[in-house]
């Protein structure tokens, strides 16, 4: 049987969902089970799962922030000893599990990984002049990054996916303009603008369909510009979002690349699948079929590249 290791994040907002399905596969002595708190250093216990336990799978239970951390800790590990993952979302929003068309019901997760298909999954590599981090779904710069610097653990026990859309009101009178310059692979733009996604996965800050062709599986970022405007055009970013058309938005750009250089005044900040980060990324390049990730029924269907 494979030699399996389960990263639990108990602050999840559903993981109590999660807890009789635990204490059922730590029967299994091929499982081990590693609780995320301040004091874990899940890259240490990933690589030692898989140097020392020959660990074949991560199962990955918790939001986006769990994803990415595993994600991270995978990817430092040499491509033929990265394991195979398996996201059970028990966060708040769990964007990439909904890309990856992954069952809600951790139960139906669980039962699906015996039988279900693993597919070599895209990741984004970033850098800048001082670090270098993945990321699996969405990267967020600009006056985004408030909004999630806003979020409070009972703020999203009240509002859910919304507590992302109920942040943005308190940021909406002290919208930031950035001067980029966006290097999209042949072609180089200037544009004032109110922020930039950098998207693998389809959704954002709770389902909200902001990349509708992107595929975690094309090799090629989504880059999307949101250029900055007066308030009707604020507005009208706002509206068109919410009813997931913001590529036909005339503030928008949007491209679909394989390398993104992006220079900014002053300096944009980033959030990683919902982690802000305090590093100014520079280059974000895709790593295509980095990472077997376990796919939900009718994957290939949705995504057919």
């Amino acid at each position: 049987m494979t030699k399996r290791l389960v990263i639990s994040n108990e602050k999840s907002g559903k993981s109590a969902a999660f807890e009789g399905l635990l204490a059922e596969m730590t029967r299994n002595e091929q499982t081990k089970v590693v609780r995320m708190s301040r004091d874990i250093n899940v890259d240490d216990e990933v690589q030692k799962a898989v140097t020392d336990d020959k660990c074949e799978l991560v199962v990955a239970a918790g939001g986006d922030g769990t994803v990415n951390a595993v994600v991270n800790a995978i990817m430092r590990l040499p491509a033929e000893q990265r394991p195979k993952l398996v996201i059970v979302p028990v966060g708040t929003a769990n964007d990439f599990a909904g890309t990856l068309l992954v069952p809600d019901d951790p139960q139906e997760v669980i039962e699906w990984m015996e039988e279900g298909q693993f597919v070599p999954i895209d990741v984004v590599q970033i850098r800048s002049a001082d670090f270098q981090q993945f990321f699996a779904n969405v990267a967020a710069g600009g006056n985004s990054v408030e909004v999630s610097e806003s979020m409070t653990d009972e703020l999203k026990a009240t509002w859910g996916p919304l507590c992302y859309l109920r942040g943005a009101v308190g940021v909406i009178g002290s919208m930031k303009t950035y001067r980029i310059q966006a290097s999209m692979d042949d072609e180089t733009l200037e544009v004032d603008s109110w922020g930039v996604l950098v998207a693998n996965g389809r959704t954002n800050a709770g389902r909200i369909l902001i990349a509708p062709q992107a595929s975690p599986t094309d090799g090629l970022l989504d880059v999307i510009i949101v250029k900055n405007g007066d308030l009707l055009d604020m507005i009208e970013i706002a509206s068109m979002t919410l009813l997931s058309s913001l590529l036909e938005c005339q503030q928008v750009v949007f491209r679909q690349v394989k390398r993104l250089r992006l220079l900014s005044t002053p300096g944009m900040r980033f959030t990683l699948d919902g982690e802000v980060i305090d590093e100014v990324p520079i280059e974000f390049e895709i790593v295509p079929g980095a990472i077997e990730m376990l796919v939900g029924p009718g994957f290939r269907d949705a995504y057919p590249n």
